[in-house]
C-alpha cells in the first residue's frame, strides 16, 4: 500500500509525565534519521513499534527535541552571505 505524501505524517508524542518523547513517522528520510541516532546512541534513542503499515516509532530524550525559529540576517550579514554563495558557484563552475 503506497500512502501520498499528504498521508506520510510524522507525529510527536511529548506528555508531561516522561522524560522521553515518540515520533511516530511515515516519511522515510526521517526514519532513516532516527535509525542512525539508533545505532549512534543505542542506551538514548530506540526503535520502539513498527505498525506494517509503513510507519515506524521511535523513543528518544525530550531535551533532543526543540523548537527553532529561522536566523533573521541584517542586510549586512545578508550580502556576507550573498558573496559567499555567489564565489562557491564561480568555483564550482
Amino acid at each position: 500500500m503506497k500512502l501520498s505524501r499528504l498521508e506520510r505524517e510524522t507525529i510527536i508524542i511529548w506528555n508531561e509525565e516522561e522524560p522521553h518523547a515518540e515520533i511516530y513517522t511515515y516519511t522515510p528520510a526521517v526514519q532513516e534519521q532516527l535509525r542512525e541516532l539508533c545505532a549512534k546512541y543505542p542506551g538514548k534513542v530506540r526503535m520502539t513499534a513498527e505498525n506494517g503499515c509503513g510507519a515506524l516509532t521511535f523513543a528518544l530524550p525530550k531535551r533532543w527535541l526543540r523548537i527553532v525559529p529561522p536566523r533573521i540576517l541584517t542586510p549586512a550579514q545578508r550580502d556576507v552571505v550573498d558573496r559567499m554563495n555567489e564565489a562557491k558557484r564561480k568555483k564550482q563552475a
